[in-house]
């Protein structure tokens, strides 16, 4: 089994039969209790201006990859490794895919998706992908 930790992607890996085996959901906080642990999960892309937020038991979960070659030329913000954050297109990600690990910072969520933009002027810049909060 996976180890779930808060800012992860994950999925059910055994879903109910009236269940969307695909749903994806975002883990918001782990309540451990040894045999009983549970999460509270988000679902992610439900369309609701508020999706519900539930809580079930860690060993139904499992962490996902994602497809960060998804990522190739959209516009984002990486946070470099001197802390400086530079916009710029995607032109590579440094793995096809990754579990993906976010956490909460004054910067925005930043996570551990390490992607090369190219900037304006067409700098190559290496830093994480930083999702800002505005």
């Amino acid at each position: 089994m996976n180890v779930v930790k808060v800012g992860q992607i994950v999925k059910f890996h055994t879903p109910l039969a009236d269940e969307n085996p695909n749903q994806l959901y975002v883990v918001l906080e782990v309540i451990e209790d040894g045999e009983r642990s549970r999460a509270e999960i988000q679902a992610l892309n439900t369309g609701l201006s508020f999706p519900p937020v539930n809580k079930v038991r860690l060993n139904e979960l499992e962490v996902v990859e994602v497809e960060t070659n998804d990522l190739i030329g959209h516009k984002v913000t990486v946070l470099k490794s001197d802390s400086s954050q530079v916009q710029g297109r995607v032109i590579k990600a440094s793995e096809s895919t990754a579990e993906l690990n976010m956490s909460s910072s004054e910067k925005g969520i930043e996570t551990n998706i390490w992607l090369t933009v190219a900037d304006d002027n067409g700098i190559e810049h290496l830093g994480t992908l930083l999702i800002n909060q505005a």
